[in-house]
């Protein structure tokens, strides 16, 4: 039945402004799109949800896209998803906005345990009878509102015709909030202030127990999935290592008629919702990818005017993973039901702050203090106060607390395709600390950027479970592994690739108080020395997803190995070596050799390069090293 209501709003929450560029939604807030209907939605139990209709002038019996949400159909007022912005009446589609039960206008519906798979199969029985509508209907909508559509399609109504989940998956699972078994604190907090009250639940179960088994297990349905769907990730998403994990299965576990009816599409973007950066921005962090702008709305057109419209577009044909090559920058396709690399290539910590094929000797050293932790510099975050996306970390290799290590400049790419592992031999005087990976690519500019990060608590390094709990004793080394997310990335020729060690990234991740007491509760606060080894008895190492040829690489010179100045330069450079230097290349950034020769009497004449940065190659008996000369 339709129905004139107030703007409600969930007691104790306004409509968050952010959440516009959170579903893309530009068009200027004094304009106001009118629903051409608002109507109470009849569910099982006598409730009713609240929701917003927008239907065409032109649309007598149209396909119907439903969007389920617990931030407020009335930020869709604002404008409809997919670009179509405030042009009703350019859209093919009549359009269904749904308050999420408890939320919002459907506040009045709250129950203490809400199915919202079963809410969503009644909302598409209230709209196969609808005039307006033709019986096909479409999901969409990104993180929780991509998690429900998932939960929708577990109940298998015959009028769900496909759907478009963005960063989303529908698990939930111990180390979506214990990573490493480290709390993901910012976005724990994130989560209670749009309502969802999870902090209690989530506090009181540190371990994993039998109340994350029957969560995991319940949640986790690929099986059930009777409908195509295009599933769309970021690389900067925190959902996207489970994301890559959900697809698969879907494609691998799905009903046979529509395991060939999964696609995947990842882009180089965030998860959105905490600032300007959305999937489908070009702007992502401090990085512009202005290639991949929009593109999963084109995408999610093209899937949706197929299945809902009947449209010869060739939709089939579509390979079914599309993802963007960071670094590379630039789009790949795939039709296998995943692009991770089973090779595994190993690259090992050294002294001097190296990073070599070979292990070295050794151990590196940090003091970590709770009371003054590292600080978190974007990444996979949400929360109001973090960044997200790319960012340069070099202002953390001035912390104490942070180790910095970086190989020589690469001689040729290296590309993975996976989740990189940190294998860490460490050791430290207090019975418990994090380990803090941080996956970096260094720019021959200078620039540090951020790819991806993990963290580990040390007390769980034998597992997660209560009872495989230890804490460590002073003078003993342990292994840890540090898994980082799923990640498609190239470092080029010329960079470096880089790894930052630390104690803890917060705010993002709770700060370890290094007492080996209760977590998350008051107590003193503990200094810890911390040790990483990195000798050939605990050689600490890298395990890529790629199938490089490291031994390019293999003998690479320390880069403090050879030194040059002036530089910048505009004449002659004078070149010092700790080693005898049989000859030298020099390239442009775009990888194009432009010069090479021997080294009489240690020096070049870069007079004739024109002006820019260049990398120059020295050799030494088959050893070798890149360094950076800046001619102007």
């Amino acid at each position: 039945m339709n129905r004139t209501v107030p703007n409600n709003s969930r007691t104790g929450r306004q409509p968050l402004l952010y959440l516009a560029f959170f579903f893309g939604l530009t068009t200027a807030l004094q304009a106001q799109l009118t629903p051409t209907y608002i109507v109470d939605i009849p569910m099982r139990d006598g409730k009713t949800l609240a929701a917003d209709v927008y239907v065409p002038d032109a649309c007598t019996g149209c396909p119907t896209i439903l969007i389920q949400t617990p931030y407020n159909k009335n930020t869709f007022r604002n404008g409809l998803p997919l670009g179509f912005g405030q042009n009703l009446q350019s859209s093919p589609y009549s359009w269904v906005v749904v308050d999420w039960r408890g939320f919002y206008g459907s506040a009045a519906a709250a129950t203490a345990q809400a199915n919202r798979g079963q809410d969503g199969y009644d909302v598409l029985e209230w709209i196969k009878v609808q005039a307006w509508a033709n019986g096909k209907v479409g999901t969409w909508g990104p993180s929780a509102l991509g998690s429900i559509q998932y939960q929708t399609a577990k109940e298998k109504h015959p009028n769900h015709t496909c759907a478009v989940p963005l960063v989303a998956h529908p698990q939930q699972s111990y180390d979506s909030y214990f990573y490493g078994g480290v709390l993901e604190k910012s976005r724990l907090q994130s989560l209670d202030l749009l309502g969802y009250g999870l902090s209690p639940l989530i506090l009181a179960n540190p371990y994993y127990n039998l109340i994350w088994q029957i969560a995991e297990n319940s949640s986790w349905y690929p099986q059930d999935i009777q409908i195509p769907t295009l599933q769309i990730g970021g690389w900067y998403d925190h959902n996207i290592d489970k994301m890559m994990d959900w697809y698969t299965a879907t494609r691998n576990e799905a009903a046979l008629a529509v395991r060939d009816k999964q696609w995947l599409l990842v882009g180089p973007w965030v998860h959105g919702g905490t600032g300007l950066a959305f999937v489908g921005s070009p702007n992502q962090g401090q990085l512009i990818y202005a290639d991949a702008a929009f593109v999963n709305n084109q995408m999610a057109l093209d899937f949706f005017n197929f299945y809902l419209l009947g449209t010869a577009n060739g939709w089939e044909n579509t390979p079914k993973i599309t993802y963007y090559e960071l670094g590379k920058n630039s789009w790949n396709t795939s039709n296998a039901a995943s692009i991770e690399i089973a090779n595994t290539d190993t690259l090992f910590l050294n002294g001097n702050a190296a990073i070599s094929t070979q292990p070295g000797g050794g151990s590196t050293s940090f003091s970590c203090d709770p009371k003054n932790p590292s600080p978190t510099i974007g990444g996979h975050t949400l929360s109001l106060g973090l960044q997200q996306g790319p960012f340069d970390q070099t202002s953390l290799e001035s912390r104490a607390d942070v180790l910095p290590f970086s190989t020589a400049v690469l001689p040729a790419d290296i590309a993975v395709s996976g989740r990189v592992r940190a294998q860490l031999y460490v050791q430290a005087d207090q019975p418990d600390a994090d380990i803090a990976i941080r996956l970096v690519d260094g720019y021959p500019d200078g620039r540090n950027m951020l790819i991806n990060d993990g963290i580990h608590r040390m007390r769980f390094r034998n597992g997660y479970t209560q009872a495989a709990e230890a804490f460590m004793s002073p003078g003993q080394v342990y292994m840890v592994e540090v898994e980082l997310p799923f990640i498609n990335y190239t470092w080029k020729a010329g960079h470096t690739l880089n790894v930052y060690v630390s104690g803890n990234s917060s705010t993002r991740w709770d700060v370890n108080l290094q007492n080996g007491g209760t977590m998350y509760a008051p107590g003193d606060t503990n200094i810890a020395q911390i040790q990483v080894h990195h000798s050939a008895q605990y050689p600490s190492k890298l395990l890529l997803p790629g199938n490089n040829q490291l031994s390019a690489t293999r003998d690479l010179l320390p880069a403090t190995a050879v030194s040059l100045f002036p530089n910048p330069a505009s004449g002659f450079v004078t070149v010092e070596s700790t080693l005898p230097l049989d000859r030298y290349e020099i390239f442009d950034l775009t990888g194009k050799r432009i010069h090479a020769g021997k080294l009489p009497g240690g020096r070049i004449n870069v007079s004739g390069l024109q002006n820019g940065v260049y990398l120059v190659q020295f050799f030494s008996a088959g050893r070798t090293v890149m360094k950076k000369l800046v001619k102007h």
